[in-house]
């Protein structure tokens, strides 16, 4: 009998999970002939992307983070494996699970899962996931020992499998597209660009507060542009901005295959996180040869590898001074695009899936 693989893709559109859905499925490891695919979530939206032709996709619309997910869908009873991308995974075949954890944000920053309630839905989740679940993926080393740290995890039941990047859409492009871009965005010619905003890890704030000291001690001309805006620039920003005029623009949001240019367009790319499971924008902004001056936290030196200039998070001095002088060292610079650049390719999607598959090997292995 054909053995059946079924993926839950109901958050293919959400940020970087949804890149990683999108990816894996349109790179689908597995042959018809070794398991069937089913993927669960909403046909609509799915029929969207590049999918397996063999997929089947059926129709599972359950709120993410909603108790109703417990239950999953009937139709996972007939699953050989369950691939659930996140880990709001339905506990009733939990032990069919093969669930990837991306990192434990919610659980180190109670700002995001503030009510008792959801905070309850973590504990019970992420230990049932250890208790019970058939494997684990973690994205980075640092997610797989911050789950044995934080919930005691097996070490030998979590397999690393990396994100990658797309190294023929983030590509540098000419720069008449640049300047086509440039125009049509109504953006500066010299910027730094960051990403992430509204999420306490990601130590927006801080940015703004140290950028508005330089500006207006007249040490830093470059303005700021800030991308990944999904939904409408929050109310304080805008005020910052009027504040600031000509030293923030706002970035709304940029199709897929345009977003190169936003990165390559900078002088600079800024990433002042306070915690990350993975990082892709930190990623993104190598592979088009974007010097990255990032945040030393968490798993972002397991990523960047040599190929960025690190400086402490919430440290004033640490920030202040090493951007001024990363700013006047153009060999520094001309250094971190070739060495992000390199390091960049150290992360594909053609490694990530072969470590994926080997993994679905092994499970369908198991199966008799």
């Amino acid at each position: 009998m054909q053995k059946k693989i079924g993926y839950d893709a109901r958050m293919i559109e959400n940020s970087g999970i949804g890149i990683r859905i999108q990816h894996i499925l349109k790179f689908w490891p597995i042959s018809q002939n070794d398991a069937k695919l089913y993927l669960f979530g909403d046909p609509e939206m799915l029929r969207k992307y590049d999918l397996p032709k063999h997929a089947e996709i059926i129709t599972y619309k359950t709120k993410i983070y909603s108790p109703k997910e417990f239950l999953g869908h009937p139709k996972m009873a007939e699953m050989d494996i369950l691939d659930i991308p996140h880990f709001n995974v339905p506990l009733i075949y939990l032990r069919k699970c093969i669930v990837t954890i991306h990192d434990l944000i919610p659980y180190h920053f109670k700002e995001s899962h503030g009510s008792i309630s959801k905070r309850l839905y973590l504990q019970i989740v992420l230990r049932s996931i250890k208790w019970f679940a058939k494997t684990i993926i973690a994205v980075s080393n640092y997610t797989k020992n911050d789950l044995i740290k934080s919930f005691g995890y097996p070490r030998e039941k979590i397999t690393v499998v990396y994100n990658g990047i797309d190294l023929k859409n983030f590509s540098k492009k000419s720069q008449t597209q640049l300047d086509t871009f440039l125009k049509k965005q109504n953006l500066p010619k010299h910027y730094l660009f960051t990403v992430g905003i509204g999420k306490t890890h990601k130590n927006f704030p801080f940015l703004l507060t140290q950028l508005e000291t330089l500006w207006n001690q007249k040490v830093l001309k470059l303005p700021l542009v800030v991308g990944g805006i999904s939904k409408e620039i929050p109310e304080e920003l805008l005020r910052f901005q009027k504040q600031n005029p000509n030293r923030i623009y706002f970035l709304e949001h940029v199709p897929y295959d345009s977003l190169p240019l936003a990165y390559q367009g900078a002088t600079l790319f800024v990433y002042p996180s306070l915690f990350e499971g993975f990082g892709f924008p930190v990623l993104e902004a190598q592979a088009v040869g974007t010097p990255v001056f990032s945040s030393n936290a968490t798993v972002l030196p397991e990523v960047l590898g040599k190929g960025f200039e690190p400086f402490i998070p919430q440290n004033v001095n640490s920030f202040q001074t090493q951007l001024l002088t990363l700013l006047k060292d153009q060999k520094r610079l001309v250094e971190l695009q070739k060495l992000g650049k390199e390091n960049a390719k150290s992360f594909t999607w053609t490694f990530a899936l072969k470590t994926l598959e080997n993994l679905y090997r092994k499970q369908l292995a198991m199966i008799r």
